[in-house]
């Protein structure tokens, strides 16, 4: 594992960030950085700048699948696992990785919650796509807000495949940083 593994992990949103910190057990300070965009050029160089990540040797963002593909993705990537709600992506030629979305968070957490027969008003947000998009991505500006931390330990504690899923994934990276081996994931996912 790689010293001060926390500082490779890149959320993209509040959600993401908390999520990721309580599934990765850590209260240590993540890469949170807004804008799907912003996460990919982390690993990428733009305009002749490497990002902050470029040459490290593990990096693990997550992003959304949205209507605009990201180019990166498409020309800097491979898709390695293609999960319910969940694709994995890695960098050609480095241990980093980006866990994408699919569909984009708002309506990925409110797929996986009607599953569970859970109602999002009961967490004070809408089950409207766009105002849930407003209230999580635009009303929250830390990861201390009560409301969101409701919904999150809610939703970490789902049995729902995708959920579990994505602890898996998590724990993985966390555990194996530059060590990572694709294959190894598929086998523990996929099996």
């Amino acid at each position: 594992m790689i010293e001060n593994w926390h500082s490779h992990f890149v959320p993209e949103c509040f959600f993401d960030t908390l999520l990721f910190k309580k599934i990765l057990n850590t209260n240590k300070r993540l890469k949170h950085t807004k804008g799907c965009n912003n996460v990919i050029n982390r690993f990428r160089i733009v305009n002749g700048k490497k990002g902050d990540l470029f040459d490290s040797p593990f990096g693990l963002g997550m992003v959304d699948k949205d209507k605009k593909e990201l180019d990166f993705l498409k020309t800097g990537c491979d898709l390695e696992i293609d999960l319910e709600k969940l694709l994995i992506w890695k960098v050609r030629g480095k241990k980093q990785f980006i866990i994408q979305l699919n569909p984009p968070l708002e309506n990925w957490i409110i797929d996986v919650m009607n599953d569970c027969k859970l109602i999002m008003e009961d967490f004070e947000y809408s089950a409207e796509y766009k105002k849930l998009k407003k209230q999580i991505k635009s009303d929250i500006d830390d990861e201390k807000d009560v409301r969101l931390n409701k919904l999150v330990n809610a939703f970490i504690k789902l049995e729902h495949p995708v959920v579990q899923n994505l602890k898996t994934i998590l724990l993985y990276f966390r555990d194996k940083t530059n060590n990572a081996d694709i294959e190894e994931l598929k086998k523990i996912i996929l099996n």
